[in-house]
């Protein structure tokens, strides 16, 4: 790899930053990217080499006003539980059945919030408004004072046991990963349907599979696998077993929704994202340049 004179990379989530790329940009100062998590990021060479990295991480104020995420949540929910990808192909094939496609209302169901943060809150808001029972689950006591009307706080295994539908809201770092492991996933009732907007490392995919091809889970909607962060463009060939395995029942069953990591890809969230970005890296150079 050719050596490059950049002092500042600007980074989206699919592209990666790792030892090699700054060992080839020995200018590199600065490395700013538009997004909360940085596991496209090798932080710990980026630390050895001097190099700041800028995200969103922590900008919470800012956070509040982005709702894509949530958004997509809630979208894969519906799809899943109205069947709606099957009917839509159903009808692009000449078909105007009804019967393949009988859904389940979310009015009465418990939804499961896993990690009442930003994106926690904002889905278990929507679930309030669907006239669901929501129950939500956070390490923080101060995460859990801001519950919303309509909100019960529980025991994780409670949670599990009592959740029809778990939408996973759990940032991904060295306790959550693999957090929703076998046991825990066997604790949701049979029925139950599991959303993952949060990072692919955070649940065991593999039992995930298993339980929908028993049919203990009657579905599952995910916008995340494990190491998607680096994949440009293209599932790559060296992908873990278990998100091959899943890939390929997606291409078999309609109980399970597979999208490739667009919680945050909206225009909207897109413009303000990055335009927050490149201020707050201009506020960093000011900075620097007054000190």
């Amino acid at each position: 790899m050719r050596r490059k004179p950049y002092q500042a990379l600007f980074i989206r989530l699919g592209l990666a930053v790792d030892r090699a790329t700054l060992q080839a940009c020995p200018s590199l100062r600065f490395i700013v990217t538009p997004t909360t998590g940085t596991d496209h990021l090798d932080l710990q060479a980026a630390h050895d080499a001097g190099v700041r990295v800028l995200s969103l991480k922590g900008e919470t104020d800012f956070l509040d006003g982005i709702t894509s995420t949530a958004e997509l949540t809630w979208a894969l929910l519906l799809a899943l539980l109205r069947r709606l990808p099957g009917a839509h192909h159903d009808v692009a094939q000449g078909h105007w059945r009804r019967e393949p496609f009988l859904g389940r209302e979310l009015k009465g169901l418990t939804l499961g919030i896993l990690g009442y943060g930003r994106l926690g809150r904002m889905v278990a808001r929507y679930g309030v408004a669907f006239g669901m029972k929501v129950r939500v689950n956070d390490i923080s006591a101060q995460a859990l004072a801001r519950l919303g009307e309509g909100m019960v706080a529980v025991e994780l295994n409670t949670l599990l046991a009592q959740s029809d539908v778990l939408s996973v809201h759990l940032p991904l770092d060295a306790s959550t990963r693999g957090f929703l492991n076998a046991e825990r996933l066997r604790l949701l009732p049979r029925g139950a349907v599991v959303l993952n907007t949060a990072r692919g490392e955070v649940l065991d995919n593999a039992e995930l599979l298993r339980l929908l091809q028993e049919g203990h889970l009657a579905g599952a909607a995910v916008d995340v696998l494990p190491g998607d962060a680096h994949w440009p463009e293209k599932v790559p060939a060296d992908a873990d077993s278990a998100s091959a395995a899943l890939l390929a029942y997606v291409r078999q069953s309609n109980r399970l929704l597979i999208t490739p990591h667009i919680g945050g890809y909206a225009e909207q969230a897109l413009h303000s994202t990055r335009t927050f970005m490149v201020e707050k890296f201009l506020k960093e150079l000011s900075g620097r340049t007054q000190s």
